[in-house]
């Protein structure tokens, strides 16, 4: 009797396990999406946004802007999770609860600790743990490598990390982003704000040894040229206003984020 009921509660706990691993997942954030292909759990994915650079390697539908959600497209596709971060408007994950699809929201990370968490947790909830543990031991020990690069003696470079140009915007701390600072050694200009809003007047005063662009397409070209006009500052003079690639550092899974961190300092330390 005992190995009967035994063996019943195992068929449960399989069941129930079963019941919350989800089969049918839609994605609000490019992020969210490249980690579930890091996470070889790109056939879950039924639904993601037109910015979801992945989307066309599956046959997930589009079912949502930058800014807004097609509602009756998503219901179609019958979502049992939808994964977003804290960027999503709270109407749309209301909406979601409310037509009884389970939400799993990511805050916005302060920190790359914070991503390889975060990405823990969406391994574990698809059923992939293992590798998520595997891959974030994997990117950590790269990123120690990487760390040998810095080097250790020397004065230190300023440097500004921009991230908007109408308005401008620095990389601020309290942000992932200013990991890439802090992990290349160099120090920011920003340091002391608490927004990132900020004018070129400031910059100029504040005079970086280093100015990294992370904009997309024409206008980080634009940006760059823009800087480098100003031959006194202290960036054009050592030749250092770099465009880094934007989808890597805006909005970077845990192995995106070591590969980006290494092409910033192979550009910093050249």
């Amino acid at each position: 009797m005992k190995k009967i009921i035994g063996s019943l509660l195992f068929v449960l706990a399989l069941l129930s396990a079963s019941a919350q691993t989800p089969k049918r997942i839609i994605s609000l954030a490019p992020s969210l999406t490249k980690n579930l292909y890091l996470l070889d759990a790109e056939d879950l994915l039924v639904g993601c946004t037109s910015y979801c650079a992945l989307q066309a390697e599956t046959d997930a539908d589009i079912v949502a802007s930058a800014i807004q959600v097609n509602y009756e497209k998503a219901v179609m596709l019958k979502p049992d999770l939808l994964i977003t971060t804290s960027l999503t408007k709270p109407k749309t994950i209301e909406t979601f609860k409310k037509l009884g699809v389970e939400v799993m929201e990511f805050p916005s990370p302060k920190s790359f600790d914070q991503i390889c968490e975060q990405f823990i947790l969406l391994g574990e909830k698809v059923g992939k743990k293992e590798l998520a543990e595997q891959l974030i031991s994997e990117a950590k020990s790269r990123m120690e490598i990487i760390k040998q690069k810095v080097p250790k003696e020397g004065p230190r470079q300023k440097i500004f990390m921009q991230i908007g140009a109408n308005p401008l915007f620095a990389v601020v701390p309290n942000s992932f982003m200013n990991d890439f600072i802090r992990f290349s050694g160099t120090d920011n200009i920003a340091d002391d704000l608490k927004v990132g809003s900020i004018n070129r007047e400031t910059v100029l005063i504040r005079n970086p040894d280093i100015i990294i662009v992370v904009l997309m397409g024409s206008l980080g070209a634009e940006e760059k040229d823009h800087w480098e006009k100003f031959e006194a500052l202290s960036a054009v003079k050592k030749d250092q206003v770099f465009i880094v690639n934007a989808d890597k550092t805006c909005s970077p899974t845990p192995i995106s984020f070591v590969e980006a961190l290494d092409e910033l300092i192979a550009k910093i330390y050249k």
